[in-house]
């Protein structure tokens, strides 16, 4: 067959959601995982990478047990899907920009706390303002939310201490504070100058080891040369608060996850030597691309401070960083 019939037939055969859909699943490894994040069942998604293949004449994938790898023409394939799909990423941003932010998505990512207790309300009220944006948010863990940022799967991401990229652009944009809370009536309630020390003999919930806020404790207990006790690791900020207010052990949060507990009388800060423990959220996006008008109006609003909640606990709102 002639060369410019072969080619003819593939440009006719192979489909960009064909190629988005192989991109995706060797970004995952997974082809149950690729459904997922496609929206699609897993025997859909198994078709479509199995009729790119057939078009081509090659194999793409080697399945290894649930997981997958690239074969050497998977390799060779997926560098110029991933430059096709970013061109045509780049002329819907284009094509966005010239209608406004009248219409368009915005896909946000945030670690867990910020993700919990403050994106909402950003995003609920920035969508007051633009209603016609569809706004999305996932919450995961800090490093698979930047990896999603990577990968263009998200326009942004919220984190607490980034980690460095040479492809991020990282952004500090708010100031958290890491309290030691009780509950109502602790014994310790309401005396002044504990240390950690203090508190050694004091059972506490903790989040799992690799979370910022426990870090953040261990490292100021390390500081006072004080020995902690863990009663229990919990893995959201949700159950550490019942395990406290349940009588469990204490526990180092974030203010901001505290706030209608604190308001409400049913936890209490301690006051300890070296605390509240300040620490910056960050604004992830990719450096070199070009954001949509949506994104960096989001970016702008999430730098001001009308959006924020105001603290339950002492009505006042944290101002966002430098």
């Amino acid at each position: 067959m002639p060369k410019a019939s072969v080619q003819l037939d593939l440009e006719r055969a192979v489909t960009l959601r064909q190629l988005r859909t192989f991109k995706t699943v060797a970004d995952l490894t997974s082809f149950s995982l690729a459904a997922q994040r496609l929206k699609l069942s897993q025997p859909s998604v198994s078709y479509q990478v199995k009729e790119l293949e057939e078009t081509l004449g090659l194999p793409l994938l080697d399945r290894l047990g649930k997981r997958v790898q690239l074969t050497e023409a998977g390799s060779v394939l997926y560098g110029y899907a991933r430059r096709m799909l970013d061109v045509l990423d780049e002329a819907t941003v284009v094509i966005e920009e010239m209608r406004g932010i009248k219409r368009g998505s915005l896909r946000v990512g945030a670690s867990t706390t910020v993700g919990i207790y403050l994106l909402p309300a950003a995003l609920g009220a920035f969508k007051k303002l633009h209603p016609g944006l569809v706004i999305s948010l996932e919450i995961g863990t800090r490093a698979r939310v930047q990896e999603q940022v990577l990968r263009n799967e998200l326009d942004l991401a919220v984190v607490g201490p980034a980690s460095k990229d040479p492809e991020l652009a990282i952004v500090p944009f708010l100031t958290d504070e890491l309290v030691v809370v009780a509950p109502a009536g602790h014994a310790l309630a309401g005396r002044r100058g504990l240390t950690l020390k203090d508190l050694a003999d004091q059972p506490f919930i903790m989040r799992e080891a690799a979370s910022g806020s426990r870090w953040s404790l261990e490292k100021a207990a390390r500081k006072a040369g004080a020995r902690l006790s863990v009663a229990m690791e919990l893995g959201s900020n949700g159950a550490i608060k019942h395990a406290v207010e349940s009588g469990l052990g204490l526990a180092v949060i974030s203010r901001y996850a505290c706030a209608l507990e604190f308001s409400s009388g049913r936890l209490v800060e301690l006051r300890v030597r070296g605390f509240p423990i300040r620490r910056d959220w960050h604004i992830v996006h990719l450096r070199k691309r070009r954001l949509p008008a949506s994104v960096r109006t989001f970016i702008d609003f999430l730098k001001g401070t009308s959006w924020l909640p105001r603290d339950g606990a002492r009505g006042r709102v944290t101002p966002p960083t430098d």
